[in-house]
């Protein structure tokens, strides 16, 4: 990466805010131009010369500013310069547009129409494909479809992992479960197309290599592992990764990696050979989503097309856990600060057999709606403000069998209550108003139920 003074960068990180500029005019003016080929007139067409001169001004400002910041590198050199052959040549035909508008030129009449023609069809293509290598440069490949809530995974809930896992047994700790969560939160800036900060990590050596800055992992030492620093920062802070507002890596994802740094970052181990503890069972069998095939055999109808649409609108993710049985999971994935309108679920009650309302505000009448979606499997309702009384409702629950209720303020009386849900296997209630002689009393109670209340 080459030095570049300050002053530049500072120009070169506007190219993001005047990147939109001269999109938002180019498709006005491509559709403005053929709304007067369509309909002549006069009057508009005297308006047409100010907006093409806005749309080649705002795409040479994009050129210029883009081209400041691709000095400072860590981009892929291959769709770097595509992209900056496409921002040069959407500013010379925006020009070009400007011209034919604005000059009357004798010697052109007879090939006007061909000229524009062409011109703007090449401004229509090269705009999309400028836009897609802009986007590649800054996310990765896979960024437009990573989240898509149609695309059928065999991983459900979690497109961290794309594996079908079924025990600790036959998981390997590299490979089914580290490689995949950096390959959904940190990839789409470390990859060979955008080496952002020098850091690779699409590969096992490339994590401990880090970056031009630090090693990245250290076998058997967080504190010194840069990666993991980085990703345990306040939010807040300049070298928290991910950096530019992207979703942070969850409190099980971390969880996991720091395990695994501490046992000595080893790369081709079975999980259940490196003797994990029973919190960290649990946590693998969260991100693994162990006991999806028993719930295979329930079968639904589709649910609605609009109820699905207005799931997304208020911020939830919907996942398809089976294409054939037509069942879902749901997670709300939007802003904790806005009310949630879990009426909503009632809409997909039959095809609802996972939820995921993690910190987002879920309240006890909010339960009273839950409590109602009786195909429920799996429930994670962890660090809600959730009282004794409002998780009464979840008694009405005939077929959950993971029920979590971390950081809750679920009580010994409330759990004397829930094993007695028919199914139930498995009950987290860390870090909640539950102790241990409330937990033995729960499990005389119902011993099949294995009550998770302490992190070690």
């Amino acid at each position: 990466m080459q030095e570049v003074p300050d002053l530049y960068m500072f120009f070169g990180r506007f190219h993001p805010l005047f990147v939109h500029l001269p999109i938002g005019i180019l498709v006005f003016a491509l559709i403005f131009q053929i709304y007067l080929k369509w309909k002549p007139n006069d009057a508009l067409h005297a308006v047409l010369p100010i907006v093409w001169g806005l749309a080649a001004l705002s795409a040479v400002l994009s050129a210029l500013s883009g081209y400041i910041l691709s000095l400072g590198g860590g981009y892929s050199e291959e769709i770097l310069s595509l992209h900056k052959i496409g921002g040069i040549t959407l500013s010379i035909l925006s020009i070009c547009c400007f011209i034919l508008s604005f000059y009357r030129m004798p010697w052109l009449a007879s090939y006007r129409n061909i000229t524009q023609k062409i011109v703007l069809s090449s401004i229509a293509v090269i705009l999309l494909l400028t836009g897609h290598w802009g986007g590649t440069l800054t996310h990765g490949n896979d960024y437009l479809m990573e989240f898509s809530p149609f695309v059928v995974t065999d991983s459900s809930s979690t497109v961290e992992h794309v594996s079908r896992i079924s025990s600790l047994d036959s998981a390997d700790i590299f490979k089914d479960a580290v490689q995949p969560i950096f390959q959904s939160k940190c990839v789409s800036c470390h990859n060979v197309e955008k080496k952002k900060g020098g850091l690779l990590l699409t590969s096992y050596e490339e994590m401990l290599a880090g970056g031009k800055t630090k090693a990245g992992i250290i076998p058997g030492n967080t504190a010194t592992s840069e990666i993991f620093r980085r990703i345990t920062l306040p939010t807040n802070h300049k070298e928290f990764m991910p950096a530019d507002g992207k979703k942070p890596l969850t409190e099980n994802q971390v969880a996991i990696l720091e395990w695994w740094i501490d046992q000595g970052a080893q790369r081709n181990m079975m999980i259940s050979s490196m003797k994990p503890n029973k919190h960290i069972q649990d946590l693998f069998s969260d991100f693994f989503q162990l006991g999806r095939d028993a719930i295979l055999s329930y079968v639904a109808k589709p649910a609605s097309s609009e109820a699905l649409s207005n799931l997304l609108k208020a911020g939830f993710q919907v996942h398809a856990i089976s294409e054939s049985n037509n069942l879902l999971e749901v997670k709300y994935t939007g802003p904790s600060t806005e009310k949630l309108n879990l009426s909503l679920l009632e809409s997909i009650r039959e095809q609802l057999v996972w939820l995921q309302l993690i910190n987002c505000g879920v309240t006890d009448e909010d339960l009273k709606i839950i409590g109602g979606l009786s195909n429920l499997y799996k429930l994670n309702l962890n660090r809600n403000k959730l009282t004794a009384g409002g998780l009464n409702e979840l008694i009405r629950l005939p077929k959950v069998e993971y029920l979590n209720l971390y950081g809750t303020s679920v009580t010994d009386s409330s759990i004397n209550q829930l094993v007695t849900l028919p199914k139930l296997k498995k009950l987290y209630v860390w870090e909640s108003r539950v102790d241990s002689l409330g937990v033995e009393s729960a499990k005389r109670l119902n011993q099949r139920v294995d009550i998770v209340y302490r992190l070690n």
